[in-house]
This record gives C-alpha cells, structure tokens and sequence, in this order.
C-alpha cells in the first residue's frame, strides 16, 4: 500500500468511528437499549389480538392490554359510526425474523425462501423472455410498417 492510500484508509477508520461514536451516543440519550429493541420486536412476533382488544355486546371496542398496543399498526373505523371495525397487527414474520437474526439463528435447511420472490436464476430467465418477446413484436411491427408501405 502507498502512504496515500494508508492515509485514506486511517481517515475513514477514523471517521467510521466517530460515527459509531455519534449513535451510540444518541441511543443512550434516548434509552435504546438492545433489551429494549428486542422486547418490542418480541411484543409483535409473540402479540395476540384477543389478547390485546376486544368487542362488547354493542359493537364497542375495548382495550384489555394498553401495554400490547405497540403491536398494532392500524384501527380502521366506520366512516358511519366512528366505530372501529378492524384492528391490523404489525407483520409477525418481519418480528420473528428480525428477532432469529438477533439470536444467530438460522433458517432450517431446505426450507422455504423466506420470499415469495423469483430466484435470480428465475429473474434472469424472465428478463431474456421478455426481451425476446419484445424483439419478436418490434420484428413484426417493422414487417407491417414496412409492407404497407409498399401497399400504399
């Protein structure tokens, strides 16, 4: 390595750290703690609703737990009554993986991708189809544009 590029290294070392310094400093200011972030995550992977609301015999919705509330993401009233009719909780496999990464777990073997997305393989074979296909219709576009031409 030459003097200049140990020089750039050191000063984005230096510069990393006092970064770090900079949040780690921050979350303490605000009491974020990794208990703390991995309590929350626990409030919605584990939260059940019938644990956290529920509705008396007059359609009115009652919170049992107001320390669960963390794990709903929405309450959709009535645009009629103002009444909530439903009541969405954050998504619990988000929480779960988050919380298995924390831990060091690993997903099983020969599960399921965590995604219902393609495979890169899958992507790639999608991406030249698709430019095949487009490469046929433009083909056939310019044979058509070409014999009206000689038509008109």
């Amino acid at each position: 390595m030459t003097m200049k590029s140990l020089w750039l290294e050191r000063r984005r070392r230096k510069a990393a750290r006092a970064r770090l310094d900079e949040i780690v400093e921050r979350a303490a200011r605000l009491d974020i703690t990794a208990d703390r972030v991995l309590q929350e995550y626990a409030r919605i992977a584990f939260a059940n609703l019938g644990h956290i609301v529920e509705w008396d015999d007059t359609g009115i919705m009652k919170v049992k737990e107001p320390d669960e509330l963390g794990a709903v993401a929405e309450i959709v009233q009535s645009a009629g009554s103002g009444k909530p009719y439903r009541v969405k909780l954050y998504d619990k496999k988000a929480a779960l993986d988050a919380i298995a990464r924390y831990l060091g777990m690993e997903p099983l073997a020969g599960s399921a991708p965590d995604d219902d997305g393609p495979t890169p393989e899958e992507a790639e074979n999608a991406r030249h189809r698709l430019i095949d296909s487009l490469d046929r219709l433009a083909a056939e576009a310019g044979e058509r544009s070409s014999g009206q031409r000689a038509d008109g």
